[in-house]
């Protein structure tokens, strides 16, 4: 929900800006810095994800894409028309709610739009519970998109950063009960409801 707030105000904002022509210079270049930081940390969000790293945070890695996405919108509200590159950029921020729309009312794309708008802009319910200082187990469940929440093995990695295992418990089940036992210093042994699972840490 907060990831559709923020979007939604960036948007009326940059529509507000670009029908009163409002010229801010300062502010504009200001943007710019943010929306190029927001953009270098979202980089490196999906180079950490791709290697089932991340931020430590449940929401880190949202936050930097939505704040991406948000000053893109602003920008282009404080921008004058142009046909260089670097408008058609930034009007891909202020376009997609539109193509959104556009994809909602074609039904051929009706299922496809909503499956994308729900990943896209969803905030994921996330629940953490502690095996020690350094491991937890992660609950997701975004939304409707799934029935049962996906089960993470996260560890505590660097200063900034932790790794995220996913996919540890299955068959994938709700969660009604809950028992974690360290077996040693290697392993630990997670009870979810009747299913018994083992997972090896070092």
């Amino acid at each position: 929900m907060i990831t559709i707030i923020i979007l939604t105000l960036c948007f009326l904002a940059a529509l507000s800006c670009k029908i009163k022509k409002v010229k801010a210079p300062e502010i504009q270049a200001l943007l710019w810095y943010l929306h190029l930081a927001f953009g270098c940390f979202a980089l490196l969000c999906v180079l950490l994800m791709l290697n089932d790293y991340g931020f430590k945070g449940t929401q880190t890695e949202r936050v930097f894409f939505t704040l991406y996405a948000g000053t893109g919108m602003l920008i282009y509200g404080l921008t004058k028309p142009d046909n260089d590159a670097r408008y058609a950029y930034l009007t891909v921020f202020f376009g997609f709610p539109f193509v959104l729309l556009i994809g909602l009312l074609l039904p051929p794309l009706r299922t496809l739009t909503l499956v994308a708008a729900i990943t896209l802009l969803s905030d994921s319910e996330f629940q953490r519970y502690t095996i020690d200082d350094d491991y937890a187990l992660q609950t997701k469940t975004t939304g409707i998109l799934s029935s049962y929440p996906v089960y993470s093995l996260v560890e505590d990695k660097y200063l900034f950063f932790e790794k995220i295992v996913p996919d540890v418990v299955k068959p994938k089940a709700a969660l009604h009960s809950l028992k974690m036992v360290k077996k040693g210093g290697d392993s630990v042994r997670i009870q979810v409801n009747n299913i018994d699972t083992v997972i090896a840490i070092y």
